[in-house]
C-alpha cells in the first residue's frame, strides 16, 4: 500500500501537467477531528462503555482467580473424579471469560463506529462543499503526502470554518502547517 502511494504521488506531477489550471487542495483530518466537539462526545460514550465493560471483566477474572485459588488450596484432598470436574469447571470459566472479553471488544468497536460514521460523513460533506467553493479538482489529506508543492491550498482552515469550529479552539501551529502564498 505504501508503495502504491509512494508511485501514485510520484506519478502526480506528470498527471497534472497538461492541466495546471486545476487546483489542488489539502485537508489535514486529523487536526479536524481532534477539534470536533461531537468527537470528543462520542469518544466519551465509547469510554464509558470501555470502562463499564472492564469493570465486568475484571469481576469476571476476579472469580476466576479466586476459584483458581481455592481449587489450588484443596487440590491435594480431592479425589481424582473431583479434581478434573474442578479442572474443568475452571476451563469453563477461563473460555467464558476470554469469549465474554472478544465479544464485549467487538461490542466498543461498533459502537465507535455508530458515533463515528455520522461524524465521518459530516466532514467529508464539509470538504467536498469547500473544494467546491474552492475550486478544486482533487483533494489530498495531509497526512498522506510526503511532499506537498506550494501551489496547493491547505483547505483545513475552511472546512473547520464550515463545520463551526472556532478559530480559538485551534492546536498549536505544527499541527496544521502554514502554506503562505499558497492562497491564489
Amino acid at each position: 500500500m505504501k508503495k502504491f502511494l509512494f508511485a501514485l504521488l510520484l506519478a502526480l506531477p506528470f498527471a497534472f501537467g497538461a492541466q495546471a489550471q486545476q487546483k489542488i487542495g489539502v485537508v489535514n483530518t486529523n487536526a479536524i477531528m481532534e477539534e470536533l466537539s461531537d468527537v470528543k462526545a462520542a469518544t466519551t460514550k465509547v469510554q464509558e462503555l470501555a470502562k463499564q465493560y472492564d469493570g465486568e471483566i475484571k469481576r469476571m477474572q476476579d472469580e476466576l482467580k479466586a476459584k483458581l485459588e481455592a481449587y489450588q488450596k484443596e487440590e491435594a484432598t480431592m479425589t481424582d473424579v473431583i479434581k478434573k470436574r474442578r479442572q474443568q469447571e475452571l476451563q469453563e470459566m477461563e473460555a467464558r471469560t476470554q469469549n465474554s472479553y472478544q465479544m464485549m471488544q467487538e461490542e466498543i468497536q461498533k459502537e465507535q463506529e455508530k458515533h463515528m460514521a455520522p461524524i465521518r460523513t459530516k466532514v467529508i460533506n464539509a470538504i467536498n462543499k469547500v473544494c467546491e467553493a474552492q475550486g478544486c479538482a482533487y483533494i489530498f489529506e495531509a497526512g498522506a503526502l510526503l511532499a506537498m508543492g506550494s501551489s496547493a491550498l491547505d483547505l483545513t482552515q475552511a472546512v473547520k470554518d464550515e463545520l463551526g469550529i472556532k478559530a480559538g479552539a485551534a492546536k498549536p501551529a505544527a499541527t496544521t502547517p502554514a502554506r503562505s502564498g499558497a492562497r491564489k
